[in-house]
């Protein structure tokens, strides 16, 4: 099950270089002959419009209550045309937008939105934080909805959350959610339509006739399960290879057949969690003398990120990063460092090269997980040269989280939400009652410029205790074939949590292969 999140999810799409190859024409069996779209999707099979996918590809066929950022005070209607609320924003009104339907013919109503909601936040389901209160049907198509205290972020809270058929799921089992088969043949009501799916291998869509918005430019999706993105998009199965590596980017950022797109995803941050509950990371001190070691910005450059990607040690939003509101980060000092560990007591009192206090030398094992290696062996040869001595532990994902979850880790890499490891989530360890209220206020105050106020009180304690260690925001590298349009770089003008499948109603494909085709 996913760990749940309050983001809206995924994807801001940045142009960093040129590419085109092979269309994946005929993989999904297009027998109409009009152009599809064959997309890549690793480590999926044909349930990936449910609740496993990675890349929440469900908005092709669903529709979510809204569209915007998580800290978007003005949404974009959606499966709602219209929201108003009581001056305290603790009741709010929602109207579902009429002559909606499902796939089979059905209405959409005001009950599928209060099942869906309610499913999504139940218990022993928890896909989302259960924020409201009340959820009350007041006519077919209007609901209200009541919360103990103001809702973070408005009616967006929800956005990512999929509006689905009550009439075709109120008698499943929900201990079986994630392995229902209704995902493998959804029945929709966003701009695609489930039209057939091959086990394993791939899921086709179609455009929806009945959508309520205009029509996407691409008649046919296909996703294509199996192999590796790479092979795929250079063998001409498919036309957009998503979660590529960034050894894979620089490789087909020189083939004029693709173009190369990034994502750089603010709230979803890698970064190195110590673990508090050792005596060896308890000191402030230590842990921004270990930050303090760590040329981040080369690190950035080894990892072919992008050139102006930035380095930051509080937890921040994307609006924070372009308007400037974040304080500097620690720099990169190894002599300060140094400095930083002797008056915590750590020298190397014996001249081995290692740091060591009362007769312990200042090892541990950091675990990571093989999308972080790189970052790992990076950070264990910057710690040898200031003495400090890190052994690499490198699990399978879900293993990794187990670790992390069970508190069984010296240090761990992983991708963390931005704000969430603090308060009721001391995923470190680390409890501070004044951050949990911050974060909390944070959270619950609908004016921006006063949340503002609580993220700034808030960053001057996590930047001096340093309980984490940011690396980097979440990377995620997309190629895709010169004949599809519309991908653009789009850095400052749409959110980076704004999914794919909401950003394919805006392309196209061209039939010649890309004006500037080789």
């Amino acid at each position: 099950m996913r760990r749940p999140t309050r983001s809206v999810l995924a994807a801001c799409i940045c142009l960093v270089a040129l590419a085109n190859a092979q269309c994946g024409q005929g993989v999904g069996g297009n027998e109409t002959g009009s152009p599809a779209l064959t997309i890549h999707v690793p480590d999926s099979d044909e349930r990936e419009l449910g609740p496993t996918s990675a890349e929440f590809n469900w908005f092709f066929v669903f529709l979510g209550l809204a569209d915007g950022p998580e800290d978007d005070t003005d949404p974009e209607p959606r499966l709602l045309d219209r929201w108003e609320h009581t001056p305290d924003y603790t009741e709010w009104t929602v109207h579902v937008r009429e002559g909606v339907h499902w796939g089979d013919g059905v209405p959409v109503t005001a009950d599928d939105v209060k099942f869906s909601l309610e499913l999504w936040t139940r218990p022993d389901v928890w896909y989302e934080y259960r924020w409201f209160e009340t959820i009350t049907v007041l006519d077919s198509h209007t609901l209200r909805i009541t919360f103990p205290d103001p809702p973070p972020a408005t009616i967006s809270t929800f956005n990512w959350l999929p509006i689905l058929p009550r009439h075709s799921l109120a008698n499943l089992d929900v201990d079986e959610l994630f392995g229902w088969p209704f995902w493998k043949q959804p029945v929709g009501n966003g701009p695609y339509r489930y039209k057939r799916h091959v086990p394993q291998v791939m899921t086709e869509l179609e455009r929806n006739p009945d959508f309520y918005g205009p029509a996407p430019n691409v008649p046919t999706i296909v996703l294509r399960y199996g192999g590796n993105g790479l092979t795929e998009l250079l063998g001409g199965n498919v036309d957009v290879a998503t979660l590529i590596t960034p050894v894979e980017a620089i490789r087909l950022s020189e083939d004029p057949r693709f173009r190369i797109y990034h994502r750089a995803q603010y709230k979803h941050q890698v970064a190195i969690a110590w673990n508090h509950r050792l005596p060896l990371f308890r000191d402030a001190a230590v842990r921004r003398a270990l930050t303090m070691s760590i040329d981040r910005r080369e690190l950035h450059r080894v990892l072919n990120y992008p050139g102006n990607l930035a380095v930051f040690d509080v937890p921040a939003t994307e609006r924070h990063h372009v308007q400037g509101m974040v304080p500097d980060p620690l720099p990169f000092d190894a002599d300060r460092a140094s400095r930083l560990f002797a008056s915590a007591g750590w020298v190397d009192g014996d001249g081995d090269g290692i740091l060591d206090r009362n007769g312990q030398d200042f090892r541990f094992t950091l675990r990571t997980s093989e999308e972080t290696s790189a970052q790992a062996v990076y950070i264990q040869d910057q710690f040898r040269r200031v003495g400090v001595r890190m052994d690499v532990s490198t699990h399978e994902r879900n293993v990794l989280r187990e670790r992390i979850h069970d508190h069984d880790f010296d240090a761990a890499i992983d991708t963390y939400n931005y704000i969430e490891q603090f308060g009721e989530f001391p995923i470190s360890g680390y409890v501070n009652p004044e951050v949990s209220r911050l974060r909390d206020a944070v959270w619950f105050t609908i004016d921006r410029d006063e949340a503002d106020g609580y993220m700034r009180e808030l960053w001057r304690i996590v930047g001096a205790e340093m309980p984490i260690t940011f690396l980097h925001p979440r990377i995620r590298y997309l190629a895709a074939h010169r004949r599809v349009s519309g991908l653009q770089n789009t850095s400052g003008q749409m959110p980076t949590d704004t999914p794919l499948p909401l950003l394919l109603e805006q392309v196209w494909i061209e039939k010649d292969g890309g004006a500037d085709a080789p």
